[in-house]
């Protein structure tokens, strides 16, 4: 094994990259948060009003980080950004979260749906301890794929994609035009509110989560001025129609009430609708998509988020283990193993809810970060080449978006703040004692 980034294979094309980007967003949220988003939203309409300003929020993100990728092409996704425009600290303060709250809550809530779903499948009642086992199970097949080289990951990474992107428009298409039995919930009054729909922002943000993950690869992406710009859009496009036609579809056979009553595993609302327009054949078929787009997205999560210690290991040495990269394989098997083994702790101790909203909340800072990164890169390095250049107004969409994202954590209690705002505060003080606040040089070759 040995440290550094020139020891990464430039093996991912146009075509696995995208699929990279579907895989990584499409898991756990469009089957069962739009209930929760829909409960947040207090109606219908508010509700499709949240996922289409998700999508754009999303996009605008995707076409901002289009823009750092392919100047910057590195392996550790935005880490390299924020070091260039704010210094080491800030990277590895990014870093640290993402080893100690981002990637284990990520890949910790991919597993507990799959192991939900299973269940669903199988047709048994939920158990907590069979939960566990069982996203430990797909934990351990997430970890083997990804100590594979990484042209063969990527070939698994896109077949996943095929199946899983191909079940979501059937559902989708099941949702808008099938015939359905309507649903017997009461109808009631419900009344919209501004902090309802920041609220339902955050729920939203995590199921479209995915669109930065293509960056975390760059170094091993071919041509990847070209590659890098084209994939994040298109995929991120694709999900976006995906998710908007499938709770177009949520709203037309559940409606409102039925939609906010939905639950987890066979009750959650992807299996309402399967149930409702393809009967019991549907819910089984729904069980089965979901577990395949869940380990999936358990493997593309892991995949990304372990590159993110790389451009680390020569900015911090005393950290540098994390960075190791195999040289048969070209992987960071190291990290994809700590990775791995904190995903293991998270499942076993922490919801499905609990993970989902302490990534959100965790990530969405440098998330901003980067995007701020963009401007003052702009300035402080003008003569960086930029061969995809996005228009100005992207990035300040996504900044306004994260903003409400922010504003949703903040209104929803703060509740959703607390094990973010620790890590973070950890991250800062071994930051402030072991990174040395000046830029150490680049490796070259």
């Amino acid at each position: 094994m040995r440290f550094g980034e020139s020891s990464l294979r430039a093996e991912l094309g146009l075509i696995p990259a995208i699929a990279l980007v579907i895989n990584a967003t499409i898991g756990t949220g469009i089957f069962r948060t739009p209930a929760a988003v829909a409960r947040h939203a207090g109606s219908m309409q508010w509700a499709l009003v949240v996922w289409g300003l998700g999508a754009l929020v999303a996009l605008a993100g995707a076409l901002s980080v289009a823009e750092l990728s392919a100047s910057l092409p590195r392996a550790g996704g935005i880490y390299e950004p924020l070091r260039r425009a704010f210094g080491p600290r800030v990277a590895f303060l990014y870093a640290f979260a993402k080893i100690v709250l981002l990637a284990p809550s990520a890949v910790g809530s991919f597993a507990i749906l799959a192991a939900e779903a299973i269940e669903a499948f199988v047709g048994v009642a939920p158990d907590r301890t069979r939960e566990v086992l069982l996203a430990l199970a797909v934990l351990g097949v997430a970890l083997a794929t990804n100590l594979l080289r990484v042209r063969a990951g990527g070939a698994i990474q896109t077949v996943v994609t095929s199946l899983k992107f191909g079940g979501l428009a059937l559902l989708a298409i099941a949702g808008l035009a099938l015939p359905f039995t309507p649903s017997a919930a009461p109808i009631t009054e419900h009344t919209a509110s501004f902090a309802g729909v920041l609220a339902a922002m955050v729920s939203v943000m995590w199921a479209y989560d995915g669109w930065a993950d293509l960056a975390s690869v760059a170094g091993e992406t071919k041509d990847p001025s070209r590659t890098l710009p084209r994939a994040l859009v298109l995929g991120t496009l694709a999900v976006a129609l995906a998710y908007v036609a499938t709770n177009l579809g949520y709203a037309r056979v559940l409606g409102y009430e039925s939609l906010a009553a939905a639950g987890a595993g066979s009750e959650m609302p992807g299996s309402a609708l399967a149930l409702a327009t393809l009967g019991a054949v549907g819910g089984r078929a729904l069980a089965a998509l979901v577990l395949v787009s869940c380990i999936g997205g358990c493997m593309a999560s892991l995949l990304t988020n372990s590159r993110a210690f790389i451009p680390m290991a020569t900015d911090v040495p005393r950290f540098g283990w994390l960075g190791r990269v195999h040289v048969e394989t070209g992987t960071p098997r190291t990290a994809v193993i700590v990775t791995s083994a904190l995903g293991v702790l998270y499942v076993a101790s922490r919801t499905f809810e609990e993970l989902t909203d302490g990534f959100v909340v965790g990530y969405f800072p440098f998330y901003a970060l980067a995007v701020i990164a963009l401007f003052v890169l702009r300035r402080k390095e003008p003569s960086l080449a930029r061969p995809f250049r996005t228009p100005t107004v992207a990035p300040i969409v996504f900044l306004l978006g994260a903003a409400l994202v922010m504003g949703g954590a903040v209104v929803d209690g703060g509740r959703r703040l607390l094990v973010p705002g620790i890590v973070l505060a950890l991250g800062a003080l071994v930051a402030w004692r072991f990174v040395d606040a000046r830029p150490a040089p680049r490796p070259t070759g």
